[in-house]
């Protein structure tokens, strides 16, 4: 059971590609995927269980301060993703990410010190 736990949090914290996983859990790329695909609704279902699945959307900051209601600190963890680039000169002020031939957006997690994860999208 621990295995097959550390496969698939490995697997979304590195997102390797199949063949690397496979690899790495001595198992055939084919099989990787498949399990991968068995695993990650149990995952899923148990962090829900347990209260520990990430917030991902506040609609007002009320709702954020609720969520953090008694957390004192938070570490925030953030990166950017490349895009592909709009066409639409609008869209693309709107995504502008202030450096030179790179269109990207930020994208992270704020986690308070307690356990819960939430989502950076509304900071």
């Amino acid at each position: 059971m621990t295995e097959k736990l550390l496969f698939v949090l490995y697997y979304y914290k590195t997102y390797p590609t199949f063949d690397v996983l496979g690899t790495q859990f001595n198992m055939a790329r084919s099989k990787a995927n498949e399990n991968l695909h068995k695993l990650s609704p149990s995952l899923y279902d148990t962090l829900v269980h347990l209260e520990m699945m990430p917030y991902r959307e506040f609609s007002t900051p009320g709702d954020f301060k609720v969520a953090l209601h008694g957390i004192d600190q938070l570490i925030i963890d953030a990166t950017e993703r490349a895009y592909r680039r709009s066409q639409d000169e609008a869209k693309q002020r709107e995504h502008y990410s202030g450096k030179k031939r790179a269109y990207a957006e930020e994208h992270g997690d704020v986690s308070p010190k307690q356990g819960h994860r939430f989502s950076r999208s509304d900071l």
